[in-house]
């Protein structure tokens, strides 16, 4: 089978497609051959198959055409909606997966030409969608065990090539790896795959303080990137400058936040480019956990970044910056009462800002004499702010939530000042603790900042219409077709995998670049290209994930 491009005049002759010339003036029986109707081309050839999950199928008449009043064409038995321009039909084509078998049909009479001539037979183009993978093994191998290239992620970091445009892999296997990670501009393309984020951890002890006598004190100064004793530290444990990076399966944490729930600020992650994306990875800590930098770091204010099916966590603004930031279907979860999940600062001109989609609010909702102290009590209990979703911090920033779940009440306000005024704080369909609709008539309609109180001009609630604009495809794939979903569409898992004697053998998986192979614990044991693996015990149970062109394992 073979793909045939968009531009390519393919000329079909037999039975097949002699169907199409089968078309007649409804009030003419014995109308000439030359007024039928005829196929001159398909950019799609039938039985072909296509290696892209969206695309066009066009086929080309030989005069104008329309499509019959109350004639449907169909995609996979469904009725298509198609484009007419000319002598060309247009069908857009988008399937969820690959391996998908599709069917394009006209029925009979579907399609006449201008001059009402008519289609009597029907026609139909079969092809199927199935991504083209070459064999290969991941690049770099992290494991504390020895057992792979690197014992460390900025190892591997520093190895890799410069300047790369397809996925450099990089697999990490369970452990908790104490250091900082560094990915500099020149270095993109990089792919983090770890075996299991609730195993696979990147972490240090570290804050922003500037002196000893603010929070947290000596102890916070002794961790801070600003002491010149502090050779090598850096602003956040893991920072990303490169653009077109991807992590999965992942933990980035800042030890402090996590573990003395206290600020100063204490960094765990750090996003400066576009095209940075994440999926079921966790970031934890206490005060600024995760920092979106585009601006600060030399990108475009519409620099964009994707997150889905993560864990953030965190209590004081625990993502905050700029950029369009995309985060679908995670959990924001809040380490104390009172926190404040985003705190924007998005430059005018930036089209999207903070999109929060899906998400669900959980955590802490419970005040803790030990840890706030009685002095603090009155503010926790109500007299001052309960848990917010956002506030302003610089320029125009924009925070949307869509379609939020609430675990527990938040502060009627829903937002609370910082020191900038609001140019979009607004959200759609947010379900309280109880499954029903959040009550909105109490958001915040004044902010104060540097120039005193002032009306908000921007909608705290959006309308449906308006809600529908904020689309992944919008957001994210826009202008250079830019797609981490596809990242994570899985190859299959591995099936049939046994042992006998030394050889450990499984049957090999639809779409798998490699395997990778572990015992029963957990412990990595090795990679390979093929379906089978001589292994050193043979008395071990094991367990072999596939990954895919981009490195996201399987199950």
């Amino acid at each position: 089978m073979k793909i045939i491009s968009s531009c390519a005049r393919l000329f079909f002759f037999g039975a097949f497609f002699a169907a199409l010339t089968a078309c007649s003036d409804d009030n003419a029986s014995n109308e000439s051959s030359a007024s039928a109707l005829q196929l001159v081309s398909s950019n799609i050839e039938d039985g072909a198959v296509v290696s892209s999950r969206k695309g066009t199928l066009e086929l080309t008449f030989d005069r104008d055409i329309k499509q019959a009043p109350d004639k449907a064409l169909l995609f996979n038995g469904l009725p298509a909606t198609v484009t007419i321009d000319g002598k060309m039909l247009r069908y857009e084509y988008s399937l969820a997966e690959y391996g998908t078998d599709c069917t394009f049909r006209i029925p009979a009479r579907s399609l006449t030409d201008l001059e009402g001539n008519v289609c009597n037979e029907s026609f139909t183009l079969r092809f199927s969608v199935n991504e083209t993978v070459t064999a290969r093994l991941f690049d770099a191998i992290v494991d504390l065990n020895g057992k792979g290239t690197h014992t460390s992620v900025q190892a591997a970091i520093d190895d890799a090539p410069k300047n790369r445009t397809t996925p450099y892999l990089i697999f990490i296997a369970n452990g908790t790896y104490e250091e900082f990670v560094n990915v500099p501009k020149d270095k993109p393309f990089l792919h983090f795959i770890g075996q299991d984020r609730e195993k696979t951890v990147i972490t240090r002890m570290l804050t922003s303080a500037s002196n000893a006598s603010g929070e947290g004190g000596e102890e916070a100064w002794t961790h801070s990137w600003r002491n010149s004793a502090n050779t090598g530290y850096q602003e956040a444990v893991t920072m990303i400058y490169a653009p077109d990076c991807y992590a999965e399966g992942l933990s980035f944490e800042n030890r402090w936040g996590v573990e003395k729930l206290i600020g100063p600020m204490a960094e765990a992650m750090y996003t400066a480019n576009t095209r940075i994306a994440f999926r079921d990875c966790r970031f934890r800590s206490f005060q600024d956990t995760w920092q979106t930098a585009v601006t600060k770091a030399g990108a475009t204010i519409n620099a964009k970044q994707y997150a889905s099916d993560c864990l953030i966590e965190g209590a004081v603004d625990y993502i905050y910056g700029d950029g369009n930031i995309l985060i679908e279907n995670s959990t924001f979860y809040n380490v104390r009462y009172g926190s404040v999940i985003a705190a924007a600062a998005h430059a005018e001109g930036t089209e999207w800002g903070y999109v929060f989609k899906g998400c669900v609010i959980d955590g802490v909702n419970k005040v803790n004499p030990s840890v706030y102290g009685t002095d603090k009590l009155d503010y926790i209990n109500g007299k001052g702010w309960g848990q917010a979703l956002g506030r302003p911090w610089k320029n125009a920033p924009i925070t949307v939530f869509l379609n939020t779940t609430l675990k527990f009440d938040i502060d009627p306000r829903g937002w609370r000042d910082m020191s900038a005024y609001p140019k979009l704080f607004a959200e759609y369909k947010t379900i309280g603790k109880n499954g029903n609709p959040v009550d909105m008539s109490g958001r915040k309609t004044t902010f104060t900042a540097g120039e005193g109180e002032q009306a908000y001009t921007g909608k705290t609630e959006l309308s449906a219409e308006e809600a529908a604009r904020y689309t992944y495809e919008n957001i994210i794939t826009a202008g250079d077709g830019w797609d981490p979903k596809a990242f994570a569409e899985k190859a299959a898992a591995p099936a049939n995998v046994k042992l006998e004697g030394n050889k450990l053998t499984w049957n090999a998986a639809n779409r798998a670049i490699c395997y990778l192979v572990f015992k029963e614990d957990g412990t990595f044991v090795a990679q390979t290209e093929t379906n089978s693996l001589t292994v050193a015990d043979a008395d071990a149970k094991y367990t072999v994930r596939s990954a895919n062109a981009y490195g996201s394992l399987s199950k």
